[in-house]
């Protein structure tokens, strides 16, 4: 805890971070896994090559056959070859990249090592034994482990399961988040004075789907009854996210509402600015948020404590990246709480973009890291060294 009863930032992220259930795992179809982590080691189900094939043009021969001059049969182009007769002593094959090799081939001879003399071709003194063949199984055999739980699945992870014929992987599948924003005074397209844009929602949506999550959005007004029942129905969601009404005002509805359902409140309210008021809570599996309602607020808590839980789901890191630069504009002392500032980072130069509140939108738009000010931070020079947390796409970059 900290001063006025108030938890820590780094405490309320370890508790965050326990409280995330175990990842789960599903079996899915090898072309839908793209970017999801494998949650178990992936196995052949063939081998690759599934039979021995060249590795270049050229001629399929006998090793003794060099220094000969052999005689030519039909060629063997790539899908030929599954009825090929043996190679006879005293013959090759033309034979192209790709292609099967035929029973009794034992190298493959490249076209410029060779003389070709009409149905005839005159072979190098000497040959290596499997010389430009890949055996059977010779990149992975059937029954081998080729790729590690915990991998990312890339574009060439889903080539690999086709080539050794695994038509499903064992993946964390994707964490399903909502995202309620919340406020009578929120507004598509405002007409009344006193009405806003909902901002709030669609960021926080763009922020987690960044991270990997399957995101759907929903608005409510300062009625606890409807905001009760649209989290009554969202029981099969893994993490519900709400922006605004987590304060002491008189329509902050969402802490009562909680409890009311039963949620168990991890901590309600962090010694951080922007952010102060951050709940979170649990409810069977589920994971609640709830954001305040400014932007950078809402914003500082999605990139610090909800991104990192959404990764631990997915069976991802949940450190972001780090780094250090210097600044290019002075920094004031900070005496309370700790603050987070947002910052442009570009080539080892970092730029404080100061908000003039936690409403702020325009300023830190561009921001692509946050600073950190402890309490009792003196001010900053421009130039000084300090650290700083990348956020967005940039975080989990590695």
């Amino acid at each position: 805890m900290s001063m006025a009863g108030l938890l820590e930032p780094d405490v309320a992220l370890e508790q965050v971070l326990a409280a995330v259930p175990t990842a789960t795992s599903v079996n899915v179809p090898a072309g839908d896994c793209l970017g999801l982590v494998l949650a178990a080691d992936a196995t052949a189900c063939a081998d690759l090559p599934p039979f021995d094939r060249a590795m270049m043009d050229g001629y399929a021969v006998r090793l003794a056959d060099a220094g000969a001059t052999v005689e030519l049969l039909g060629e063997i182009a790539a899908g030929d070859g599954a009825y090929q007769k043996p190679l006879p002593a005293g013959h090759a094959y033309p034979i192209m990249t790709g292609a099967p090799l035929p029973p009794g081939a034992e190298a493959v001879v490249p076209h410029e090592q060779t003389q070709r003399q009409g149905d005839h071709v005159d072979l190098p003194e000497r040959i290596r034994p499997g010389a430009n063949i890949v055996p059977r199984g010779g990149e992975c055999p059937a029954g081998r482990s080729w790729a590690k739980a915990g991998a990312v699945v890339t574009p060439m992870t889903l080539a690999a399961a086709l080539g050794v014929g695994a038509k499903h992987l064992e993946v964390h599948p994707r964490p399903r988040v909502v995202v309620i924003a919340t406020g009578r005074e929120l507004a598509a397209d405002p007409r009344i004075a006193g009405q806003i844009r909902d901002t709030n929602g669609p960021m926080l949506a763009a922020l987690f789907q960044e991270v990997g999550a399957s995101v759907q959005r929903q608005v409510v007004g300062d009625d606890a009854e409807a905001l009760c029942a649209v989290l009554q129905s969202l029981g099969d969601v893994e993490v519900v996210v709400l922006t605004g009404g987590v304060s002491a005002g008189t329509h902050d509805e969402v802490p009562g509402v909680l409890r009311r359902l039963g949620a168990e409140i991890l901590f309600h309210k962090v010694a951080q600015r922007p952010g102060k008021p951050l709940l979170v809570a649990r409810l069977g599996r589920q994971l609640l948020f709830g954001l305040p309602g400014n932007p950078l607020a809402a914003h500082l808590c999605a990139c610090r404590y909800v991104a990192p839980a959404l990764r631990r789901l997915a069976g991802r890191t949940s450190v972001p990246t780090r780094g250090r630069g210097a600044l290019q504009a002075a920094l004031p002392a900070n005496t309370e709480r700790t603050w987070f500032l947002p910052a442009l980072v570009e080539q080892g130069a970092v730029l404080p973009l100061l908000p003039l509140s936690s409403a702020d939108l325009v300023q830190p738009h561009q921001a692509n890291a946050y600073l950190r000010l402890d309490p009792g931070s003196t001010a900053m020079a421009a130039g000084a060294e300090i650290d700083y947390t990348r956020i967005g796409v940039d975080a989990w970059a590695r």
